[in-house]
Formats: structure tokens, C-alpha cells, sequence
């Protein structure tokens, strides 16, 4: 009989999800071993969206899916699963450091800011039907306070078309009321129906069609196409949109958002976009850098700084802003709560630091 060396054997036991190692005084299982014997679980948050994943992590998740339906009859261990005394101590090992990993495998990405944060419902890549009520107050320093009430509803149609869906939103416009009431009742609705024309792990391409409510009304379309790519641990989303008002006419507008994965718990961003309105013949631009720090599965804070401008005259930036954000779920998953300090430098006030402080209640149902 031939025999194989320990390290040739250690690959083809480790397909099969075990390695031993051979000793003189017995079969002992090394920590090695446990390291190679185990493959990090796909995280749960994965198989519960339609986020774009990179091309390793597609590999990744195939083979996780090949090996789970080939051993179906494998237990399924997590970190607050009993374990049994009378097991061996290479399954008490197994299910131990599989259970950490299931756990440490839940770090923060794209998909836990878009979730958590909720940045915008409508154009981020979170799946399934979302609805966002949310109401802040601002005060700026010499400022009187003002409040501001927003709602914004992504409603899939799957009985009428997979491709389909029903966009309901307010004005994002910057305009707030310096009473509670008015902020509801003097806001903006728009009213679209979006349908998907593909989706893939690096195209999503869609054409809106919809009217923003008033008077009189203000109808309007717009086609996106969002392009996705991975750069060694950088990700990479660029989307460019086209569209039509009736009181503004036609523009474009044109973003490109990077993500780099610091730890398991910090995510740096990057946001640059540039608008751009036929009427207007020049070009708005802002840009900002973030750092998202998961606290916990409850908290989170976001460190953020920006600049925005214009190419009126000549490509000038006149606006400047730093801020904190913290945010903490106040009951189950769907109420947040939010607090913002912020500091702004504007050209209007001769870049003088003023202070603005911001509370947000916000309630985000998905399905």
C-alpha cells in the first residue's frame, strides 16, 4: 500500500470538512487543523438581499451552496448552540469555532450602512418593499428651529410584473417649516412606476415614469444605469441618470460611490457626484468621505465631511460641513433614532464656523 505524506493528505480531508492529524499516542486534532477543517458560513445578511457581490465572494457562496447540498445531513452549529459533553472533542471544537466565525462572519459592508442608515430607499440596492416615514428637527445657530417631514415608499409588484415597481415619495428639497404641522402639509409628493429592464451582479438598468404633485402638476421620467466593480478590497458603484422635468427640463446626473472595508466594524466611503441641468448650462458638485463605525447591532456612528460647489464661473467649492452622526434602533428593528451635530462654512456668512445640531425619529418597515 502506498502511503501519503500528512501534508498531501490534509487537502482531500479538508473537502470532506475534516482534518486529523496523526500522532504517535493517537489521532489528536491540532489547532491547525481546526483552522483548515473549517469553512466561514455565508452570512446571513447576504442571502436576504440583492446586493451585488464581488466576483470572489460569488465564488465563495457557490462553493458554500455545492458543500451544503452535498452534505445535507450535516448538523448546523451556531455560537449559542448547547454542546453536547458527550461529544468527541473534535465535534465540541468544530461546533465552538464555527459558531465564532458565524458570528465574526456579520461585519459591517454597504449593504448594513444602505440598511441601517437608510440613506435613500429608493436608489439604493437594499431588496424587497421599503417604506420610510421619518421627521427631524435643525436648529442653527441664530437660526430659528425648523422641522422637516419626509416619507418615501419602494413597493415591489410581483403579482403584476417581477420587473415592476411603485415608487411613492416627498420633496427632497431643502426647504423646511418652522412649524411642526406645516412641515406635513406644505410638502411635495411624487407619485412613479419603475420598471427594471436588467439586473445583475454588475448592470442594474431601470426607467422611471412618474408626476410630482402640485400645481400644476409636474410630470416627469428618468433612466439610470448603475454600473458595479471590485478593485482588489475596494467596491466600486457608478451610476449615471438621465432625466425629464416639466418645470426644469432635461439634466443628468452623475455619482460614484467607493467602499473600502477597514475591520469588521468601520467602513470608510467616498461620494462624489456631479448634476447637471440643460437650463442652467453648468455643472453642481459635491463630495464627501465617511466613516461608519458599527457599535453594536443596535448603535452605530458615522463620521462624515464634505464640499459642494458649482462651474457658474469657474469650478469653485463654497460650502463646507463636518459632522457626527449617531444612531441607535429604539424599538425592534424599525425605529431609529438619530442625533447630528454638525459644523458648516459657508461663503454666504464668510466662511465663519456655525453650529447646527439635528434629532431625527425615523421608522423603516421592509418586507
Amino acid at each position: 500500500m502506498r502511503w501519503l505524506s500528512a501534508l498531501q493528505l490534509l487537502p482531500l480531508l479538508h473537502a470532506r470538512g475534516v482534518v486529523v492529524g496523526l500522532c504517535l499516542s493517537g489521532w489528536l486534532l491540532s489547532p491547525t487543523a481546526i483552522a483548515l477543517s473549517l469553512s466561514q458560513p455565508t452570512p446571513v445578511y447576504r442571502q436576504a438581499i440583492a446586493v451585488p457581490m464581488s466576483p470572489v465572494q460569488q465564488e465563495a457562496d457557490e462553493s458554500d451552496s455545492l458543500d451544503a447540498d452535498a452534505s445535507n445531513s450535516d448538523d448546523q452549529y451556531s455560537e449559542n448552540q448547547p454542546i453536547d459533553a458527550s461529544d468527541g472533542m473534535v465535534n465540541r471544537s468544530r461546533k465552538w469555532l464555527a459558531g465564532y466565525l458565524d458570528n465574526l462572519s456579520g461585519d459591517i459592508d454597504s449593504f448594513f450602512v444602505d440598511t441601517f442608515f437608510s440613506e435613500d430607499i429608493l436608489e439604493d440596492d437594499v431588496g424587497g418593499s421599503r417604506a420610510k416615514l421619518s421627521f427631524y428637527t435643525r436648529r442653527e445657530a441664530g437660526q430659528p428651529v425648523d422641522y422637516k417631514f419626509g416619507v418615501s415608499v419602494n413597493l415591489e409588484l410581483p403579482r403584476i410584473s417581477e420587473r415592476l415597481n411603485l415608487l411613492l415619495e416627498s420633496s427632497d428639497e431643502e426647504a423646511r417649516e418652522a412649524d411642526p404641522l406645516e412641515s406635513v402639509e406644505n410638502n411635495n409628493y411624487s407619485a412613479a412606476l419603475r420598471f427594471i429592464f436588467r439586473e445583475t451582479d454588475r448592470w442594474k438598468t431601470s426607467l422611471d415614469s412618474g408626476v410630482r404633485w402640485g400645481m400644476p402638476p409636474d410630470p416627469f421620467t428618468r433612466f439610470r444605469a448603475r454600473r458595479y466593480a471590485w478593485f482588489s478590497e475596494w467596491e466600486m458603484k457608478a451610476t449615471q441618470t438621465l432625466y425629464w422635468y416639466s418645470s426644469k427640463g432635461w439634466g443628468e446626473d452623475t455619482s460614484v460611490q467607493l467602499n473600502y472595508p477597514l475591520n469588521i466594524e468601520k467602513l470608510f466611503r467616498i461620494n462624489a457626484k456631479a448634476g447637471y441641468l440643460l437650463d442652467d448650462d453648468f455643472f453642481k458638485l459635491s463630495y464627501s468621505a465617511s466613516l461608519y463605525h458599527e457599535l453594536s447591532s443596535k448603535a452605530a456612528l458615522a463620521y462624515v465631511a464634505g464640499a459642494s460647489g458649482d462651474t457658474e464661473l469657474t469650478p469653485t467649492f463654497y460650502s463646507y460641513t463636518a459632522s457626527l452622526r449617531y444612531r441607535r434602533k429604539l424599538y425592534q428593528d424599525w425605529v431609529f433614532g438619530e442625533i447630528s451635530p454638525e459644523l458648516i462654512w459657508e461663503r454666504d456668512s464668510n466662511y465663519e464656523t456655525t453650529p447646527v445640531i439635528m434629532f431625527r425619529i425615523e421608522t423603516v418597515i421592509s418586507r
